[in-house]
């Protein structure tokens, strides 16, 4: 009996121990990671009149684990801010909106830097696919309703320069 209360006793003890201590420090699990703009380069778009329509200031991603990533987790991007997506070879890239919280429209890009799809409005958080029509080498991700907004269309080009 004594072996019992005793044990039971020390099981309480043991438990508001652990249960009296501080709040665990909170550590960020990588998909909660805020990433910021990192300023790569400069983009121009160009239309077939061969007069700029736009410019933006670009993060380049090319590696595999930042294509991957995109612009998931964060929250806002400027107006002038856009993400270029380099890819190694011409094939049908497909990208997706999970975890993403921002509205987006997106131009596909052949390997002339020429414009052949754009695609408005892609749904924060949605896992539906999004298809290019044709292989591409770029993509353009830039906030929703730009592209209407500054008259992008199929058939304009991208030039692009990185920082030194």
């Amino acid at each position: 009996m004594y072996r019992i209360l005793a044990t039971s006793l020390l099981v309480c003890v043991i438990s508001l121990g652990f249960g009296c201590k501080g709040k665990p420090e909170m550590v960020p699990q990588e998909s909660e990671t805020q990433y910021q703009f990192r300023h790569d380069g400069m983009l121009d778009i160009i239309g077939q009149d061969n007069k700029i329509k736009t410019s933006f200031k670009i993060e380049i991603v090319e590696k595999e684990e930042e294509v991957m990533r995109g612009l998931k987790n964060r929250e806002s991007m400027e107006p002038d801010q856009a993400m270029l997506f380099i890819f190694p070879q011409i094939d049908y890239y497909e990208f997706w909106m999970q975890d993403t919280y921002l509205p987006l429209d997106m131009l596909f890009m052949t390997a002339d830097e020429t414009v052949f799809q754009i695609v408005e409005n892609a749904k924060p958080f949605s896992e539906e696919r999004i298809t290019p029509e044709k292989p591409n080498s770029y993509v353009l991700e830039i906030n929703a309703g730009l592209a209407k907004k500054l008259k992008l269309l199929v058939g304009d080009k991208i030039s692009w320069k990185r920082n030194q």
